[in-house]
């Protein structure tokens, strides 16, 4: 059962704009690579723990990103509010600039009566430590977030009056945490090529030094927030998971794919992700049902035909950054024991999109499917478009 509340009057929309950060970095060439040192991969990390070290000195990237989303009230964008901690830059085009912090939230969503809200939070820290698998991370004077020993919960809290932001997030989770390739024996993606396989600058990145730890695959979501001092309040869906790279992401993606979704029992996520110059799709696959795993899986589009996922968006609208996107997604899994599983996506257009930018692209909506020739359910889905190789979109 969810409570929604939120002011009477809010401005339509605004953002927290004393910082130039992500926008910053919005007009962006694929082929540009940063000239820096990469930080090498570590090994023996806690699950959702510090994975790199991003700093000044280095042009490496982490965050730890997650999601609140509840039943739409009307035709209204469903309430959702999202996270970013960022250390660094996901997208970065020459040298940092001096004058933006190293570390900083990244906060979006919207409240029931589909006003948007967007923010941005520096702060004077970022720093995460861990104790076995508890993991705790305190960005100074913004927020933070702790993750428990056993990766059931994960909580956030934002304590940023100036910014327009106070209160809490916490997600329990109703899956258990996995990798993107498998269960936990490595977040890498290096598994599905062969040994011998010779890598471009930007494949050697993506597959072998780009982490993606899920450690909250689908969760029940209680949000209390205070957002420029009208409140946010619901209890609904959630998910949570972090990445990592040695440096940004437009100097090994042109387009990246990402969806979650939490329909009836089901729980979902995906991604598919096209390096830069280059005709190698990576894809994942990861589907549960009431906390059973039915796959979990990576794979090079086009080289299997079972234990695989199929990701295909559909529709066209005008986004409000002024390139056609999609509308929605089919994503399908392809068991390896040849069951079928199919799940439609889909946003109520661009006033459902937040990021709306010409190389980020968020949207909230509904989601349904299940099994091929059963019963479909219903659900809530959150899904991306990273675009930072401006790479045309068409029907």
């Amino acid at each position: 059962m969810q409570e929604l509340h939120n002011a009477d009057t809010f401005c339509e929309s605004w953002s927290v704009a004393p910082m130039r950060l992500l926008s910053l970095t919005l007009s962006l060439a694929s082929s540009l690579f940063v000239a820096a040192s990469l930080v090498e991969r570590p090994d023996r990390i806690p699950f959702d723990g510090q994975y790199l070290k991003p700093n000044a000195s280095n042009t490496a990237v982490e965050w730890w990103w997650g999601h609140a989303i509840a039943e739409p009230t009307g035709n209204n964008p469903p309430a959702a509010f999202q996270y970013l901690f960022y250390q660094g830059y996901p997208f970065a085009l020459g040298p940092r600039d001096p004058t933006l912090p190293e570390f900083y939230i990244v906060v979006n969503g919207f409240f029931p009566n589909g006003t948007r809200f967007s923010g941005t939070i520096p702060a004077t820290s970022g720093t995460v430590t861990s104790h076995a698998q508890e993991v705790a991370g305190s960005w100074g004077g913004a927020g933070s977030f702790r993750g428990s020993p056993d990766l059931s919960t994960f909580t956030i809290h934002l304590d940023a009056p100036e910014y327009g932001f106070v209160g809490s997030v916490k997600l329990t989770s109703r899956a258990a945490h996995h990798f993107g390739c498998n269960t936990t024996s490595g977040p890498y993606f290096e598994s599905i090529l062969d040994q011998h396989t010779t890598l471009s600058a930007a494949e050697e990145i993506l597959f072998t030094k780009l982490g993606w730890a899920i450690s909250v695959p689908g969760a029940v979501s209680e949000v209390d927030m205070k957002i420029n001092g009208a409140r946010l309040r619901f209890t609904g869906q959630g998910y949570h998971d972090a990445n990592w790279a040695p440096a940004p992401l437009n100097t090994a993606v042109d387009s990246w794919f990402f969806g979650t979704a939490s329909v009836g029992d089901y729980d979902l996520s995906y991604i598919s992700v096209s390096p830069s110059n280059s005709t190698r799709t990576l894809n994942t696959g990861y589907l549960a049902h009431k906390g059973i795993v039915l796959q979990n899986q990576c794979s090079l589009e086009g080289t299997k035909s079972k234990d695989r996922s199929v990701i295909k968006p559909y529709g066209l609208d005008q986004s409000s950054s002024g390139v056609p996107v999609p509308t929605g997604f089919i994503i399908d899994y392809i068991l390896g024991n040849g069951e079928m599983y199919s799940f439609n996506l889909s946003s109520v257009g661009s006033s459902a999109q937040n990021p709306d930018e010409v190389v980020y692209h968020r949207w909230v909506g509904q989601a349904s499917g299940g099994k091929v020739g059963g019963v479909s359910e219903q659900g809530l889905t959150v899904f991306e478009w990273l675009n930072p190789g401006l790479v045309p979109y068409s029907v």
